[in-house]
């Protein structure tokens, strides 16, 4: 099986984290900070030879992967698949009025949903499958937001389920992980039954 490079970036600084509210599937531009740190990463992303770029559809992923790949004459394909996760019914909502309410604590595990919204798990298996199809070798950017990256990662890594919401990426952060569509495709499936 051919294993192909994954590296992860999360969007730039959106208004929605500028402001403190969860934006989920809100389109929330870019703030101005970043576009400043989209522009400042592409040094680093320049320096990948990449073959091929997969994103979220949402415009401060979009914007992002414009700024990054800038120029270069890299397919870029952008996919729902790569969402963040739907905060459903706390869209909107800030932080701090999520912390007051004591539902931050469940919106942190892998396995709470806000109310018509996904929990991590849910976000884990609809990325790890869209990855699995585009698992053709290769070097492969994925443009896309915190949850997303935060569950693949602790996913592929094996973090503990109860310490998997903890970690948070840096905007414009990356992390590049060599995978196989097969592991992709077995560890969605383990999810799906609940392991």
């Amino acid at each position: 099986m051919t294993t192909t490079r994954w590296t992860f970036v999360r969007h730039g600084q959106s208004t929605a984290n500028a402001e403190g509210w969860y934006a989920g599937h809100t389109d929330a531009p870019l703030s101005e900070l970043g576009r400043l740190q989209a522009r400042t990463a592409r040094a680093a992303i320049d320096a990948l030879d990449l073959d091929r770029a997969l994103c979220s559809d949402l415009v401060r992923a979009t914007e992002t992967a414009s700024i990054l790949l800038g120029g270069r004459d890299i397919p870029l394909v952008i996919d729902a698949a790569l969402r963040e996760r739907s905060c459903g019914d706390w869209e909107g909502r800030t932080i701090v009025h999520l912390t007051e309410t004591g539902d931050l604590a469940l919106f942190h595990t892998f396995d709470g949903c806000p109310p018509a919204g996904e929990s991590l798990r849910a976000v884990a298996v609809r990325a790890l499958g869209r990855l699995a199809d585009d698992a053709h070798g290769g070097h492969v950017l994925v443009v896309c937001h915190g949850a997303l990256m935060r569950t693949v990662i602790g996913v592929l890594d094996d973090i503990d389920r109860g310490k998997l919401g903890l970690w948070k990426p840096d905007n414009c952060e990356t992390v590049t992980r060599d995978v196989d569509a097969d592991r992709l495709r077995r560890l969605a499936v383990a999810l799906v039954d609940g392991r």
